[in-house]
């Protein structure tokens, strides 16, 4: 089995301060050996079902997420799935190493405190996001929806890694943007010389991500300079504008009026659609909640 994992990025191109806090936090938060050794095995073309099965049933935390999502209602199977090998047959090795991306990701990050945001009030955000973007995937046709769902889990790990070490930066940032009415990136931009996007995207390359997650996550603000997955990008902007709006018309109407017109000519959603959307979403956040939070792993 092989897949594309390989990141690519100008690093002359970086400014110096986020060169030099992409290293620490890729240090600092390391990522779990299960991640690295999963990767190998999926990158490795003579790699076998059974070597995935092994590692994954050795895994405690990811056992049980893994069996969690083969008899989660999202994949409709009819009859009950109680082994790991099982559950990787059904789910795919793509789905499968997405779920290990965005587990290894809440356990790099499990136990950070910071002054600006509690770390459950972010999971919850997070976890909206991701929601939102299977979601609207789902309702596009869109068949790598767990691609979409993972990126709109990791898609704010650049704020966790400022909050942490530049906090007084990313509080006057976040003053500044309320009270100037101004998007929060181009604050970030102007105080810190990058945003918290652009400092994701770094990390998650770092970590050796593929590029199609780090795409999603650098041009989240920004759809219309994205290249290789324009759609996508598009999922995860509408996503990131529809996260904590009600489901209720008028407030949807309201958040489609502010968004790009290449967004809404690309999507093509209707409000009514985004009031679907928004009423599934507050059912299943909880169950979502339940797969993303840290949990006991090796």
């Amino acid at each position: 089995m092989t897949q594309d994992l390989t990141t690519s990025h100008k690093a002359d191109d970086l400014h110096p301060s986020i060169k030099r806090l992409v290293k620490s936090a890729a240090q600092l938060y390391s990522l779990p050996d299960v991640y690295i050794r999963v990767r190998n095995i999926i990158r490795d073309p003579d790699s076998s079902l059974a070597e995935l099965s092994q590692v994954l049933a050795n895994d405690p935390g990811l056992s049980t997420r893994l069996l969690r999502m083969a008899n989660s209602a999202f994949f409709g199977m009819q009859n009950r799935i109680d082994t790991i090998s099982r559950a990787v047959q059904v789910l795919g090795f793509q789905h499968i190493y997405n779920m290990v991306i965005g587990t290894s990701i809440t356990k790099a990050f499990q136990g950070i405190s910071n002054e600006i945001m509690s770390l459950e009030t972010f999971w919850v955000a997070s976890a909206e996001r991701a929601l939102l973007c299977r979601l609207l995937a789902r309702q596009l046709r869109i068949k790598d929806t767990e691609r979409l769902f993972i990126s709109g889990l990791i898609l704010d790990i650049g704020h966790l890694v400022i909050y942490k070490h530049h906090p007084e930066q990313a509080r006057q940032a976040i003053d500044q943007s309320q009270s100037q009415l101004r998007p929060l990136n181009l604050v970030e931009q102007e105080i810190l010389g990058f945003d918290a996007a652009e400092l994701g995207a770094e990390l998650a390359g770092e970590w050796n991500f593929p590029q199609s997650l780090c795409e999603l996550i650098r041009y989240q603000n920004n759809p219309e300079l994205a290249k290789d997955d324009p759609l996508g990008v598009a999922v995860v902007y509408m996503a990131k504008q529809l996260a904590g709006v009600p489901p209720e018309h008028e407030a949807i109407e309201m958040a489609l009026m502010t968004m790009p017109a290449e967004v809404k000519d690309l999507l093509k959603l209707s409000v009514d659609d985004c009031f679907e959307i928004l009423t599934e979403s507050v059912v299943e956040l909880q169950e979502t909640l339940e797969f993303i939070m840290p949990g006991p792993t090796k």
